[in-house]
Order: structure tokens, then sequence, then C-alpha cells
């Protein structure tokens, strides 16, 4: 991949390029055919793309896609590219949404517009090679690509007129096979998705005979690709629901008309509608948002995911309502919920960043910069971490809402000892039980109990505890879990419950997260740090208990170890959240930036605060720390302070 990535860097001369992919090609890459004349000047004839498939299973594809972002109104617009008012597709547009840490990137195809002969469906073979060169640019970063049929005429074409749907049938084969046929020998990191939203008309709800019309859509297409042969014949293909839609009746009317395993369910989900929409909707991110959002998931995990039927939401996103701190919650939690189903997520972007209805851009595609780089931030974060934003492997045992009281239990899991999913063979050193929950801080119980010679009755002491999402949640180290019922986890934990003291508590997710270090460390033992200072130091209010210069000041912190994935931690003792993080500078930054509080909880008989990068940025008001961060500050808020360590996290 390092030669295949290379070559995009730097032209090379004809005669070495002929060599060079020659000899590529017998490892893994092709040839790509000639491109148009206007794309040259950014991909030209000798480029190689992947061609491997590395035999996963299309719930394995799924789950490794992750964050996506959408290439929204640009070659799905109507007579050309930028007719819808976007800029000409780039290369240095794909190159930043990929460093930026987007693994997949779907791009809306618009095809009759483009038809070289209408009357046979044929596309004409200049937009192909364009569709080609935009698809590359993607492969190119690594990334996985989508593409589809999407605002062509026959999206809207659903009916119960046999002779129309003939029509779409023919339509559909001849697009899947003519772009089958030229994407053949590309690699599983293509995929295909039939139709976007198709629907009968401005009919968003449709019924029961729409939705069979969709499935047999979805077959004409599904077919047409596996007939093209080569690596199509194992390719992932998206298949929607009526709309797209996550709507219960529109899931329940969905089918696989064949015997393929290598497909996957098309999902476009824009919920809770009011909150994420709706530009006249609400704009504060509530608890019943949070209900109605687990819904959904729930729903699907029910419908497809604990049938083995993998699913992608290929478009989701929140306009814009001058709500960006709401925006971000929504997003962290979305992908959150996603991830626990390994459902991938991909942000509907239109580079439209004004405010109200169809305001989705987060990324400028004229200065290559994003608009609201918090929000992709959270979306990307959360793929690369776990539900506790701490990093390290996880597994899900719960997540829904499940509620209890008077020390009854709210969630019961079987070890695979009593016929559960759940391996207590896993419970290990660094490792450590979460639960998210709310009710009463601290009034949530876990319990470990053994059929099988072991403690009947076992009380884990909880480790940390703090609030995230707008919910409260509490860790159980390992330590706590063998000093309640011993370490042969093994051979004797046979069930796992949540459950409420004399408190009313609601459930929203359990999981063992393995973790990488162990609950002693002062980050929550899940992620590389550097220590900025590490003592006590106390501070009366509004005063600096610690100061800090940057390296560029004679310090010996490096400010461009602030990275995208990255956190300040502070802990504390005094009062809960009146501590105080400032990001100073006297060379172009913000002279006095009060950095907000990403999360907050108790860990170590202390208090902690953690600070992330977007918010970090947004008081700094620059992501230039390298040249413009000076020197960083922990201090009191209101009330007196000690602070006792102040740290860099990296994940």
């Amino acid at each position: 991949m390092g030669i295949f990535k290379s070559v995009y860097k730097k032209r090379l001369l004809s005669c070495v390029t002929a060599v060079l992919f020659a000899l590529i090609s017998v490892s893994g890459f092709g040839c790509i055919n000639a491109y148009a004349s206007a794309d040259t000047s950014e991909f030209t004839a000798g480029y190689s793309y992947p061609t491997q498939m590395r035999g996963l299973s299309a719930s394995q594809l799924v789950s490794d896609m992750g964050a996506g972002w959408n290439l929204g109104n640009s070659l799905e617009s109507e007579n050309n590219e930028t007719y819808w008012g976007n800029p000409r597709t780039t290369k240095a547009m794909i190159d930043t949404i990929a460093a930026r840490g987007f693994k997949t990137l779907r791009i809306p195809v618009r095809w009759d517009d483009n038809y070289s002969d209408p009357s046979k469906y044929t596309i004409s073979s200049s937009y192909m090679d364009r569709v080609e060169t935009v698809v590359n640019y993607g492969l190119a970063n690594g990334m996985y690509v989508i593409i589809n049929v999407h605002h062509n005429d026959l999206q809207k074409m659903v009916s119960t007129d046999g002779s129309v749907q003939q029509r779409v049938k023919s339509e559909l084969s001849a697009i899947w096979d003519q772009v089958g046929n030229r994407f053949k020998n590309y690699g599983d990191k293509l995929i295909f998705e039939i139709n976007n939203e198709p629907r009968c008309g401005e009919d968003w709800g449709g019924n029961t005979a729409y939705y069979d019309c969709v499935n047999q859509y979805n077959e004409a297409g599904r077919a047409a690709i596996r007939a093209t042969g080569g690596n199509n014949a194992s390719r992932l293909i998206l298949l929607p629901t009526y709309c797209a839609s996550s709507d219960s009746p529109k899931l329940y009317g969905w089918k696989n008309l064949s015997n393929d395993n290598m497909i996957a369910v098309s999902i476009h989900a824009y919920q809770p509608f009011d909150f994420a929409y709706e530009g006249s909707g609400h704009s504060n991110w509530t608890d019943s948002d949070y209900n109605s959002l687990s819904s959904v998931f729930s729903q699907l995990n029910s419908v497809f995911i604990s049938k083995g039927i993998p699913v992608v939401i290929g478009e989701f996103g929140a306009v814009n309502k001058n709500n960006t701190a709401d925006r971000e919650k929504f997003t962290q939690i979305y992908a959150t919920m996603a991830k626990q189903y390994n459902i991938p997520c991909i942000w509907w972007d239109n580079n439209s960043t004004g405010t109200g209805s169809e305001k989705f851009g987060i990324f400028d595609r004229n200065s290559l910069s994003f608009t609201f780089g918090g929000i992709a931030d959270a979306l990307i974060n959360v793929y690369k971490g776990t539900p506790n934003d701490n990093g390290g492997k996880y597994v899900s045992l719960f997540w829904g809402t499940a509620s209890a009281s008077n020390w009854g239990q709210a969630v019961t899991v079987s070890t695979t000892r009593c016929g559960g999913n759940f391996n207590p063979s896993d419970i290990k050193t660094g490792g450590h039980f979460y639960v998210e929950y709310s009710g009463t801080k601290d009034q949530v119980e876990l319990i470990f109990q053994s059929l099988s010679g072991g403690n009947n009755w076992s009380k884990v002491s909880i480790s940390e505890s703090g609030s995230i999402n707008g919910r409260y949640y509490a860790k159980f180290s390992y330590d706590n879990c063998v000093k309640a019922f011993g370490s042969n986890f093994s051979g004797q934990l046979d069930k796992i419950y949540v459950g409420a003291t004399d408190k009313t508590i609601t459930v929203y997710s359990l999981c063992y997260n393995y973790g990488k270090g162990s609950d002693s460390d002062n980050n929550g033992g899940s992620d590389k740090y550097v220590s900025l200072f590490w003592g006590s130091s106390t501070a009366s209010p509004w005063g600096q208990a610690v100061s800090v210069m940057t390296k560029k000041n004679g310090g010996s912190f490096d400010p461009q170890n602030i990275i995208l994935n990255g956190y300040f931690y502070v802990e504390y003792s005094g009062t809960k959240d009146q501590i105080e993080f400032i990001l100073q500078s006297w060379s172009g930054g913000s002279s006095w930036g009060k950095v907000s509080m990403s999360e907050s909880g108790t860990a170590n008989g202390h208090y902690f605060a953690k600070y992330s990068y977007a918010n970090c940025v947004a008081a700094f008001g620059s992501s230039d720390f390298l040249n413009k961060l000076d020197q960083i500050h922990a201090g009191a808020g209101n009330s007196t302070a000690t602070v006792y360590s102040v740290c860099y996290c990296y994940r």
C-alpha cells in the first residue's frame, strides 16, 4: 500500500509509470483506464487501484467501515457536478477528509443526466471516467467508498403498475451492468448501493405493496451486479428499505429476495427528526431525544443485527440551528449507539453551512477546512474509542432502556456458562465494567452471581463515577470485581446484574472494557499520557494552582502533541466542577482561553476533569497550538481547589 499511495503524491515520467504499475499489478493492484482530459491535472492514466478481496463477511466488512462522510450535492446534482453550487471535487478535498480520520466516503451519483443514449440507458464514457476518478480519490486514501444511484428519475418510481416496475428494473439492470463491468476488478473497499431512498413520488409512508416493489428493484440491481462477475461476485451490496427509512413498517417490509449473504441494509436516519432535520424544530438535545434515538437502534438490532444482517447508516446528521454544542453531543451519542451494534454512520454533508433547513455542512470544500470540526471529531473519535471515551476494546452486554427500584434488577446478563454470549474468561487485569444510567448518582449496583460453587451474590464496589452523554456512569475495576467475587470468573461466574439500591434508576448501557492499563492510572487506565504536573498545589478562588510553559517558551510540554483524539486531564479536590483549565497565548491565539469540560467525575479519591481537543480549539480560537500556545494553567473556580495532576492523554 505504501507504493500505491506514493504514486498519488508526485507525477512520474510515463515510461517509469508504465514499468512500475506493470510490477504492481501482479501483487493485488490493477491499472486504471485513461480519464477525461479535465481530470489529468490530478489523476492520470497509469495510477493503480486496490484489487484485493480479503474474504471478510458482510458483517466484518461493515463493522470496519467506521465513521463516514457524504460528498453530497455534487455528482448527483442536476446537469453537471457543479450545477447545485458546489465546486468540482478534487483529490485535495478527499485527502483532507481522510486525514481528519473518516474511514468511509459515500459518493452519491446521478446517472440519467449523463446518458449518451437515453433509450438504452447508456452512460457516457466521459462521465463514467469522472466517477471512477472520484472513487479513486477515496481509495487512494485507504477509505471505503460507496457509489449508488442517486436522484435519478427512477428513484421516485416505486409503483404497483407492472409496466412501470419493468421499466425501472430494466434501467437499474442497465446501470449496474455498466458500473459493475467498469469496477469488476476493484477490491472489497468499493461498495455498491442499489438505489437512494426509493419511493412513490413524495409518498414517504408507503404501504406493503410499495415495500415489495422496492425489494424487487433491489433484487434486479443486485442480480445485475453479480452477473458481471470478477470481484463483483462477492462485493458488498447495500439494499435500501422503502425511502431508506428506519420506521418500523419499512424495516419489517424489507426482504432479501436471494440467498446472497454479502448484502447489508441501507438506512437513512435523521433522528430524532425534529432535532436533526427540521430547521424550525427544537435545538437543544433532551432526554426525550436520547430515548427516541435509543429506540431506533434497538429496533434496528431486533429486526436486522440480531439476525446476522448488517446495517449501514448511509445518511445522518443534524442541521445547524446555532447549537453547535448540542449537535456535537447528538453526534457523539448517535455514533456511540451505532457502534454498539457495529453500524457505521456516514454524515450527510451538502456543503451548506448557514442555519436552518438542509444546513448540514461541516466541511468547506472551497477552503478545505472544517467549519464544524468538533462535530467531525465527535463522530470520528467514537469509532476510535469506547462509549465512555476511554479507548480500548470493549464488548456490549446491554444497550437499551431498563429501569429498576427498591433493590430490584434492571439488567440481567447470562454468561456463556448459562447460555449467554459474554465469556467470563474475558474479565482480566486492566479491564472494567461500565454502566451508563440515570436516577441518583452512585445509586447503581453491579452484581455477580454463581450457581456453581462461587459466591451466590457479590456486589462490586464502584471504582470511578461521573457524568457523560447527559447521564451518570459508573466503572467497576477488575480489582474490585476480584474483591467481591474472587478471580475464578471462567469457572464460576454465571450471571451479571445491574440493579438499583433504594433509589429508582434507568440503565442505558452495560459493557465490558478490556482496557490497556489499570484503574490506578491517572488518566483512567486506557491511554498513553505525558505528565505536565504531579504533586499538590492549592489555589484560592479564581487563582492559578498550576502554570506550565510550553516548549516554545522554555517549558517541557510540546504543544504539537495536542492532536485530534487527545485530551487534557486534571485531577483535583475541592468542589466538583469548580476547576478551570486555561490556554494562554501572547503570540496570536486567545490571550486567556478558558476551556469547557468535556467530562468530569471521581477517581483515586479525587475529582477529575477532561478537556477535549474540540473544546480546546473552541476556547483558544485556533488549532495552531504549535505556534501560538505559550502557557497552560489549572486554577480554581469560585472555591478553593487543590490540583494533584495535569497530564495530556493520547489515544
